[in-house]
């Protein structure tokens, strides 16, 4: 593609780390800009740190960001100060500025500092992601929120997150989502291993490797979840990739750990149980005492009535991963495009219509009815 009279845009973030996705985006903005700027901030407004130096940042990108056309500026890194977007364009004000952001942005765009003065300095330049689809309601929000002040990019971002990143190294997969380069130097310089202790309880917990491959689909899904709900997604990461963390631990074995039960699971199916452990194998004997973290493992079989937001991400995760193959499951799918609740009442649905009546948790049930009434559901 030749490059269009479009003039500079300004592409920021973390970079913690650049990914594949980057790249992408970055080679894609120099053919259709004049100048594309790479911003990488210093600590961003949404993040409380990075994981790496801004220096090792600064090295990563510069093996992606080649091109005539494209400079890295470090004007954020220097900045003293959070670094807030309207600031930078400010100091970058010139006619015929864009702003490039991805679709899963939208999600959080009301919580920008000073959006009324960022859209006064430059032309929003939205680029869809995989898994953010820009559907009327986020085409009405654009509007309300920038006074049309907006463009959607002729092209589609790829798939890879930072905190994708972080479960794909934990998993010893440090190349999915980087290109060679970067993922390189981070095995060498060992960075983004905050998830890695997940291999050691996984041989504990005596975990199959078809379960951890399950785990490590369920997590890849359910962080885009979190990003959707506003989650908070370190939460999500440890609850998604423990979710199963009981699934071969019988009752009598964990109580042999030293894990105590009230008598609650004495009813539950043995086919549900293991939710039940993995919550208490979690609470008890790894000492996670966070309660958001503990109730989504809990209750990711089952469901229940007036589910937190953690809890719905942890069941449909693990309910719709990309590795879960059955006739309806593209249906819960497509649900869930539309809205997390319009998957969540679809997939309790779809429990109370096809698991047998033996086997489904009464609780199960309320959810869908709740859910049901909550949802106008028909």
């Amino acid at each position: 593609m030749s490059i269009t009279n479009k003039k500079t845009v300004i592409f920021g973030g973390t970079f913690d780390p650049v990914t594949a996705a980057h790249a992408d985006i970055i080679r894609k903005l120099s053919e259709r800009f004049e100048r594309t700027v790479v911003m990488p901030c210093k600590v961003s407004p949404f993040k409380s740190s990075a994981s790496a130096s801004a220096e090792q940042r600064l090295e990563m990108l510069k093996t992606v960001a080649s091109g005539e056309n494209v400079e890295i500026s470090t004007f954020e890194l220097e900045e003293e100060g959070t670094n807030y977007t309207y600031l930078t364009l400010t100091h970058f004000a010139s006619e015929g500025l864009y702003l490039a952001m991805g679709s899963e942005m939208i999600v959080e765009l009301e919580k920008w500092k000073r959006l009324d003065k960022i859209c006064s300095l430059a032309r929003l330049y939205i680029m869809p992601r995989p898994s953010f689809p820009i559907g009327a309601a986020e085409i009405d929000k654009l509007e309300r929120l920038t006074g049309g002040n907006y463009e959607i990019a002729d092209f589609e971002g790829e798939s890879g997150s930072s905190s994708e990143v972080r479960i794909s190294v934990a998993m010893g997969r440090a190349d999915m989502f980087l290109t060679e380069d970067v993922a390189r130097y981070v095995t060498d310089n060992g960075l983004y291993t905050e998830y890695n202790f997940v291999g050691d309880l996984y041989k504990r917990f005596r975990m199959k490797q078809k379960r951890i491959d399950h785990s490590f689909s369920t997590a890849l899904c359910g962080v885009k979840l979190a990003k959707r709900a506003c989650v908070d997604v370190g939460k999500a990461t440890v609850a998604l990739l423990l979710h199963d963390i009981g699934k071969y631990i019988p009752k009598e074995e964990a109580e042999a750990m030293g894990v105590v039960f009230d008598g609650r699971i004495d009813g539950m199916p043995l086919l549900i149980r293991h939710a039940e452990i993995g919550a208490e194998i979690i609470r008890q004997l790894l000492v996670i005492t966070d309660s958001e973290i503990v109730e989504a493992v809990r209750w990711h079989t089952t469901g229940k009535p007036n589910m937190t937001p953690l809890e719905k991400v942890v069941y449909l995760a693990d309910y719709i991963e990309p590795l879960r193959d059955f006739p309806t499951v593209e249906h819960l799918r497509a649900e869930t495009a539309k809205s997390i609740d319009d998957g969540l009442f679809a997939a309790l649905e779809n429990s109370v219509k096809y698991v047998p009546e033996e086997e489904i948790y009464p609780i199960t049930v309320q959810a869908y009815e709740y859910y049901k009434a909550l949802l106008g559901k028909n």
